[in-house]
């Protein structure tokens, strides 16, 4: 289930990226409005307070997958994947981070790996603002992405999360993001490259979101089909608690 891992971070930052911060680049400012605007056209996302999204998972190395990511705003996440393979589940209580997989059982999650965890809790957020977890962004010019002309921005995270700078590539038309590049730190201590890619933005509960996610890591290629979102589902802080396995 090791290369579960890379999907622990498949539904990230939408709607953070669109919080506007100061920069030189004057159009960088409107282009990260007309982005919040985009996802959430009502406002909504200020009364969110758990997120629970359920997907099925399918590549060539995993059949018929399903996967539950559960976030708790602001700062706890757990993800259970379970395919014929075995199962996989990843979480965080704020401090403390831990993984489970059928095959290398329980490890405690430390270090940069740890710092790159809290940061996907982050992106993940409807709440939080883009300059409260990226120090620097800037507009790097326009690039077309799946046939879609797009801005390419750089955004640099907070030292705290120990994140290389992310690509993030919007849509110039719907403001939608469609691609994101990421550099995050495996169980080794290795830097793992991450691409993924937004497709087919749908109105739940007032807010849009993309249910088709496709993700490229390590030369392995796996898609992500939405089937559920639900918010502000009545989750218990224990649930994201480190097992007591490896405390």
């Amino acid at each position: 289930m090791r290369k579960m891992l890379t999907m622990s971070g498949f539904l990230s930052g939408l709607m953070l990226l669109s919080g506007c911060m100061s920069t030189p680049e004057g159009d960088l400012d409107v282009i990260l409005a007309n982005m919040r605007k985009a996802l959430d056209p009502d406002g909504l996302s200020a009364n969110i307070k758990t997120q629970v999204v359920t997907s099925k998972i399918d590549s060539l190395h995993i059949k018929d997958g399903k996967m539950v990511v559960e976030v708790k705003y602001p700062d706890k996440l757990r993800i259970r994947a379970e395919s014929k393979d075995g199962i996989f589940m990843k979480g965080c209580d704020s401090k403390e981070g831990w993984e489970f997989t059928t095959k290398h059982g329980l490890r405690e999650i430390k270090g940069k790996e740890l710092d790159n965890l809290r940061f996907q809790i982050v992106f993940l957020s409807p709440k939080e603002k883009a300059k409260d977890v990226f120090e620097s962004a800037r507009l790097e010019g326009e690039e077309v992405v799946n046939r879609k002309p797009c801005y390419k921005l750089l955004c640099t995270p907070k030292p705290a999360y120990s994140m290389a700078p992310v690509n993030i590539y919007v849509d110039k038309k719907t403001f939608f993001v469609i691609k994101t590049e990421e550099t995050h730190i495996g169980p080794d201590d290795q830097p793992v490259e991450v691409a993924r890619y937004f497709m087919d933005y749908r109105k739940t509960d007032g807010m849009y979101f993309p249910m088709k996610i496709i993700s490229e890591a390590g030369g392995k290629i796996a898609e992500l089909a939405v089937e559920s979102i639900e918010w502000n589902n009545d989750l218990s802080d224990t649930a994201f608690d480190i097992p007591d396995e490896i405390k």
